[in-house]
């Protein structure tokens, strides 16, 4: 394929196509916790199915996809396995984080070299990236690299040694040339292998250094690329939250059908407090998708038509997200204590479902402190937050 010819358009859509691997999933949802990493075996097949680089501009091999569609995407996968959902979001967050800075030259030749290649590592600038004769030198530690381990290729940011303003860096390097770490040992989203990563004095060529004034200073002119970062990384994470919710409901309806509380004669289903649990939870993950998905939509459009995102958008679209996520975590949490010491026994999935979308909130993007700063945003204020 010639390097700016752009691939056919698919037939189906990436959440459409991933359900030809939810079987493969799940045979490896046990895997994958006791490894804290994620299954190869899954990554790759994702991976070769183009599903892990649908973010990436299509004159690099990607799909271009747009930011519902992303979504989508995740939350297909969550409902089966939530780590490999935010495995799966990552790693083409990654390949985003490298399309975005990298020469749009080397972009094409990574993703046309290898047409499946995995790509992990941090957009961070934690590094410190020094210039010599021919490349750079680079180290640091980077942590929450998900997905590392079944990685081709690590990308992690850097700020350029020198007086400031500091420019930033971002390298693509082989996988085999990055120390992992073994720091990932969580109870949430355990199966995703988001060790720290480490670099000493590493060369990087020229062309596999991006180099940039600031984060806002992408190389592609596509949609995602006009957004700024703070909004390009918010709204995946309402998919893994979303279809981990939707995983809960489904496993929570499974155990209602046949489970008759000890203190009762009749059958879960029919207690009301279980009614209620599964009415609550349905409105919570719901319209948190809805509100998440009509912004995401709206920043969309004006992305494509070149038009900058008004600040009350701009909070309003971080709000949606966080409130989705948020939302997800009560549903959840509610159908746990509806379903009784059943959510606690390792044998449910009930208590990993529940384990695994409390971590979802945790990440920057998506914490409850982004409330706040959308409520200054809107009061027309200033957010108290560099990332809003």
């Amino acid at each position: 394929m010639d390097a700016t010819t752009a691939p056919s358009e698919p037939k189906t859509t990436p959440a459409e196509r991933v359900a030809a691997f939810t079987t493969l999933i799940a045979e490896h949802v046990g895997e994958t916790q006791l490894s804290r990493r994620p299954s190869h075996a899954v990554m790759r097949a994702l991976a070769d199915a183009g599903l892990l680089r649908i973010l990436a501009p299509r004159s690099y091999g990607g799909e271009e996809a747009d930011g519902l569609t992303f979504m989508e995407l995740v939350e297909r996968v969550a409902r089966v396995d939530g780590s490999a959902a935010w495995t799966t979001m990552t790693l083409n967050e990654e390949i985003e984080i490298s399309a975005a800075y990298l020469p749009a030259s080397t972009m094409r030749e990574v993703c046309q070299a290898s047409p499946a290649i995995i790509v992990a590592g941090s957009g961070a600038t934690l590094g410190r990236a020094r210039r010599v004769e021919g490349g750079w030198r680079l180290s640091g530690r980077w942590p929450f690299v998900t997905g590392g381990p079944v990685a081709d290729q690590i990308v992690v940011g850097a700020t350029v040694e020198g007086p400031r303003p500091r420019a930033l860096a971002f390298a693509l390097l082989p996988a085999e040339e990055v120390t992992i770490l073994d720091t990932w040992d969580t109870v949430g989203l355990r199966g995703t292998g988001s060790h720290d990563v480490t670099l000493e004095d590493a060369f990087v060529p020229d062309e596999r250094m991006g180099v940039a004034a600031t984060a806002l200073d992408t190389v592609p002119d596509t949609a995602l690329f006009r957004l700024p970062p703070s909004l390009r990384f918010p709204f995946p994470k309402v998919g893994v939250a979303t279809g981990i919710a939707r995983h809960a409901l489904a496993e929570f309806s499974d155990l209602a059908q046949g489970k008759k509380p000890r203190i009762g004669r009749s059958l879960l289903r029919d207690r009301p407090d279980a009614q209620l649990a599964v009415a609550r939870a349905e409105a919570l993950v719901g319209s948190g998708w809805a509100f998440a998905a009509e912004m995401v939509q709206t920043v969309w459009a004006l992305a494509e038509q070149g038009e900058p995102i008004p600040s009350d958008v701009h909070a309003r679209t971080r709000l949606a997200c966080t409130h989705a996520v948020a939302g997800c975590v009560t549903a959840v949490e509610t159908l746990c204590t509806a379903a009784g010491t059943t959510a606690n026994l390792v044998s449910s999935p009930l208590h990993r479902l529940l384990a695994d979308v409390r971590a979802v909130p945790q990440h920057v993007m998506v914490g409850s402190y982004n409330d706040l700063n959308a409520g200054r945003v809107l009061l027309g204020l200033e957010a108290d937050d560099p990332l809003f």
